[in-house]
């Protein structure tokens, strides 16, 4: 007798076997293996700001978009130097965002910051009491005062510093380089 039968009746029983517990026991979910040359992108953590190296950083609420924009959700482009910093915080492809500058103070960023008030804009009252700027709930701002203001072809533009601003930059994305406008050619500290 071949040997061939038995293992044909063998591996029908296992077969059977197999789909019938699968039937009866739920499948268990099994998470997609990565390639090893992917690598999905994480948020940074305290430690990696405070050991930068000085350069130029691009941080943003979203991973990097690896498309045509300069940025996803709200993103912060700075200068580190030591522990200083200069930068602006903002939505790219906006003209919507924050000059700021000061130190790095564990995850967070504490300083000064300065804002446009492009012609169009209203600010019926200058904030003095801490508020909120932006939606994601990061960026504090407080004292603020007209710095300066000049005539447009539209109208006003004003430069609004807040002597006070705190910003928290605790599970942002870092980008490989910054896509954004550098903060040199965009903030205007002159007024202060």
């Amino acid at each position: 007798m071949s040997a061939w039968p038995h293992r044909t009746a063998v591996m029908s029983l296992l077969g059977w076997l197999l789909f019938s517990s699968a039937a009866t026991f739920p499948l268990i979910a099994v998470e997609p293996v990565e390639k090893e040359d992917e690598v999905r992108p994480q948020p940074t953590t305290e430690a990696l700001l405070v050991h930068l190296a000085d350069g130029a950083y691009q941080f943003c609420t979203e991973p990097d978009p690896l498309d045509w924009r300069d940025g996803a959700g709200v993103c912060l482009n700075f200068v580190k130097q030591g522990t200083t910093f200069q930068g602006y915080y903002g939505y790219p492809h906006s003209n919507s965002f924050v000059c700021l500058r000061g130190q790095l103070s564990e995850d967070w960023l504490q300083g000064e910051g300065l804002v446009l008030a492009w012609a169009g804009q209203t600010w019926p009252e200058i904030p003095q009491e801490e508020f909120i700027w932006d939606t994601e709930g990061r960026l504090y701002l407080s004292q603020g005062e007209i710095v300066h203001s000049e005539k447009s072809d539209e109208g006003w533009v004003c430069w609004i510093l807040f002597r006070q601003a705190r910003l928290n930059l605790e599970g942002l994305y870092r980008y490989a380089t910054p896509r954004m406008v550098s903060p040199t050619q965009l903030c205007d500290w002159q007024f202060n």
